[in-house]
């Protein structure tokens, strides 16, 4: 007889088996027990269903065709209904750097596992602390004489901002997030068949705080008037000393941005603001604001989240002002 294991308060509960053995990390069973039920069938999805979540959710206008048409293929070829949170999708960046995310949940896996009639009980864990973390998932098939245990290591998985620390979410549920990945990846290796080639649960995919946008860099013959640069103590004289330098300086000045500039270099600042001052925004918040600005699709709405993540930081720091 099976019992809950509910050692990690938060974290998704799972049943308890025979303790591991170091030996039989990652270790597949080599023979099977016989007498394992058929795999029932898996409800139809219909089209119409997912183009319908697609415009009641306001998806349809922000996907491209070969967007939608991809997110419809998947969601029917492994029968994920949307409108029961079994798959949904994302989309980050801009132009030739925009990223397309199908996005299902690690319960998906345990439900579809459990449907085969072959799973006899499964758990999962975490030892170590920082970058030595581990999460464990240990599962039991019907079929199979021995049980199945895989190993994430913290290091390979956390999902991080472009400035290399952890994104929000593994900041503050480091735990609970490599556990999803150790269940997500066991349970795809146990049950390859059903869960093979099935989207990723978000903690194995990267989010808008870990989506990599291009740096916008500054040619190295331009200089920039009115920063005042710090002169190399090579050079004998600054240019913004001499005539012809100052003259050189007068002329270099940038051209002005066209749009898809301007609305990446603003998109940065935008992720920038959330990035530095996390206190201030919830992670639901964080994503509402950085899904409007990739909604607006222009700077200027862009700039309009940027002007309203700055108000909400002006708000902050006047309750706290206030309340000391």
């Amino acid at each position: 007889m099976v019992s809950m294991d509910s050692t990690d308060t938060g974290e998704p509960n799972s049943f308890r088996r025979s303790p591991m053995s170091p030996a039989q990390v990652s270790h597949f069973p080599a023979s099977p027990r016989e007498g394992h039920p058929a795999v029932p069938t898996i409800p139809d999805v219909q089209k119409q269903t997912i183009l319908d979540y697609l415009k009641a959710f306001g998806l349809a206008s922000e996907l491209t065709e070969p967007e939608k048409l991809q997110f419809i293929e998947i969601s029917q070829a492994f029968g994920l209904n949307p409108f029961k949170r079994e798959v949904h999708v994302a989309v980050y960046g801009e132009g030739e750097y925009r990223k397309l995310s199908i996005i299902t949940g690690y319960e998906v896996y345990l439900k579809r596992a459990d449907r085969t009639g072959k799973l006899d009980g499964w758990r999962a864990w975490v030892e170590g602390e920082g970058d030595a973390m581990k999460a464990f998932v240990e599962i039991h098939r019907k079929d199979w004489a021995e049980k199945f245990i895989h190993e994430v290591y913290w290091r390979e998985a956390v999902q991080k901002k472009r400035d290399g620390s952890p994104t929000s979410f593994w900041s503050k549920q480091p735990r609970f997030q490599l556990k999803k990945v150790a269940i997500s990846q066991g349970f795809r290796l146990a049950f390859p068949d059903e869960l093979g080639g099935m989207p990723y649960d978000p903690a194995e995919l990267p989010d808008s705080e870990s989506a990599t946008f291009p740096e916008r860099s500054i040619p190295a013959s331009i200089t920039l008037v009115g920063m005042n640069p710090t002169p190399l103590a090579a050079d004998p004289v600054s240019p913004a000393t001499s005539p012809a330098g100052a003259a050189a300086a007068v002329e270099a000045v940038p051209e002005p941005e066209d749009d898809g500039e301007r609305t990446n270099r603003l998109y940065d600042e935008l992720c920038s603001i959330l990035d530095h001052n996390e206190d201030a925004f919830t992670p639901k918040h964080q994503e509402w604001i950085l899904a409007k600005a990739r909604k607006a699709g222009t700077s200027d709405g862009v700039e309009r989240m940027v002007a309203y993540a700055r108000k909400v930081l002006r708000n902050a720091a006047s309750m706290t002002t206030a309340s000391a």
